[in-house]
């Protein structure tokens, strides 16, 4: 047996595992969280569906587009809340910026809870941004916070996490929604009926009202509170990660003039993070208006989008698989243009589709992309710059990712905007998925001209704190098999 069996070990004694992530409690909270933002993301169209069909009863008017323009506000505070996460994580740790994200969070429900006005959703989205922004940079950093050999293993785990997660929500969301028409067909002992009309293969005869909402918000608002006690108090072992030195302000402007000159970094960050923000906005600010025009959904009424959501949260899951296989091995920069192209391509896919299982189709590529595009941005990208850098680095490049992304949003607004009768979603989201294109090709020239992989030689679990250049790959003892 060779020495490299007893790695897991040797990660068992205190000094390695001082200050590290307990992952069981942080896959846990994980995946509460996406339970939490995908409930809220299946349940928002139809909400603001609901909105407006009860404004025309009162003779009154909702605008159309909330959901676009609430997504485009929610994640214009990623311009700059990536980059304080990454400051306060640096200052602060990981653990306590992503315990107070979470219970910032719980104003959201509470505030939806009151059917507020339009402007009032839209701060409750910036808000939801600017502590999503906290969460997620504060959150995928502790995880990087194990022994090197653990690496590969809680990347998969974070991201399987997260499509577990992502598919109880919806699940969960559409049980709420429809709870009295289903309690009345199990009560009278139809319970095959109230099953097929689940599933969608039976049509649902009612149409959530507001007041079918109300529970599915104060269900979010203790789901939040929970993560954040168990983050907070259990998230992290007593001690110092790898015995890195107290963080100052000086030490973390340090950092970031440190990235600022690093081509590599750079490299990476303007094709997956910029231009592949905007991809990320396709989806994010589009696919509801996409599913209305074939047929997935009505206003309030769910034809189909359960289905679509489902697609979309159960992908995340082979995605997660897959990016566990390829975590902690430094993947060549050839990894990071199949991330970027296969996403774009996807996207473009989504654009053009005609028919409903067409969309289908691109969606799921789209989303199992997606995790590897997520991971890319903090796993793959301090995998090629050094785990010093690492909070900072992340907040950095999602910094870059949300401004691509915003910029897209109102630019798509202006161009397009949804509120128009003849609004038609696929003319932005070709936009964008054609830009991400062209970074494909943009990144793997830079990578054939300036081979990523041989920028930097992989750290000692000891010695994270340097920054080497290109030396031979250290010995096998390092690789997870």
């Amino acid at each position: 047996m060779s020495r490299s069996d007893f790695t897991p070990a040797q990660a068992s004694t205190p000094e390695q595992l001082a200050g590290t992530a307990r992952l069981g409690v942080v896959i846990p909270v994980a995946l509460i969280s996406f339970f939490y933002a995908n409930l809220l993301d299946y349940a928002l169209p139809l909400y603001l569906g609901a909105r407006e069909a009860a404004a025309e009863a009162a003779g009154g008017s909702f605008p159309r587009g909330m959901y676009a323009t609430a997504a485009i506000w929610r994640v214009t505070p990623w311009i700059i809340g990536p980059i304080l996460a990454g400051l306060f994580s640096r200052l602060f740790g990981e653990r306590l910026v992503w315990s107070l994200a979470l219970l910032g969070k719980l104003a959201v429900p509470l505030t939806l809870l009151m059917h507020p006005a339009p402007q009032a959703i839209s701060l409750m989205a910036i808000w939801q941004g600017f502590t999503g922004a906290l969460m997620w940079i504060a959150g995928l950093s502790l995880v990087q916070m194990v022994p090197t050999h653990r690496k590969g293993f809680a990347n998969g785990l974070l991201m399987t996490s997260m499509g577990v997660g992502s598919l109880l929500g919806p699940i969960c969301g559409r049980i709420l929604l429809y709870r009295g028409e289903v309690g009345e067909l199990i009560s009278g002992g139809q319970g095959g009926e109230a099953l097929r009309r689940l599933v969608n293969l039976s049509k649902l005869n009612s149409t959530p009202t507001l007041t079918d909402f109300e529970l599915l918000f104060m269900i979010l608002a203790g789901t939040t509170t929970t993560c954040a006690v168990l983050i907070g108090l259990w998230g992290q072992r007593p001690g110092r990660f790898q015995r890195d030195a107290p963080a100052t302000f000086a030490s973390t402007i340090t950092d970031l003039k440190t990235l600022a000159t690093m081509p590599a970094f750079w490299g990476l960050v303007i094709p997956l993070c910029l231009f592949g923000g905007a991809v990320f906005g396709t989806s994010n600010y589009f696919l509801p208006y996409r599913a209305e025009e074939l047929g997935l959904k009505d206003g309030s009424s769910d034809n189909g989008w359960i289905w679509l959501t489902l697609l979309k949260t159960l992908m995340w899951i082979p995605g997660g698989l897959a990016v566990g296989m390829l975590a902690g091995r430094r993947a060549p920069g050839i990894a990071a243009v199949l991330m970027i192209g296969t996403f774009s391509a996807a996207a473009t896919f989504i654009g053009v589709s005609q028919a409903a299982w067409q969309l289908f189709a691109s969606v799921a590529v789209f989303e199992f992309a997606r995790q590897f595009m997520r991971w890319s941005h903090g796993g793959y990208l301090t995998e090629h710059i050094g785990d010093r850098l690492r909070p900072t680095a992340i907040g950095f490049a999602i910094t870059f990712s949300g401004l691509g992304e915003t910029i897209y949003g109102w630019a798509s607004k202006v161009t397009w905007d949804p509120d128009l009768p003849e609004f038609e979603s696929w003319r932005p989201i070709l936009v964008a998925s054609i830009a991400g294109l062209f970074a494909t090709a943009g990144l793997f020239l830079y990578d054939r001209l300036k081979p990523i992989r041989a920028d930097h030689a992989p750290e000692s679990e000891n010695d994270s704190d340097e920054l080497h250049p290109a030396v031979p790959p250290e010995p096998p003892t390092e690789t997870v098999s």
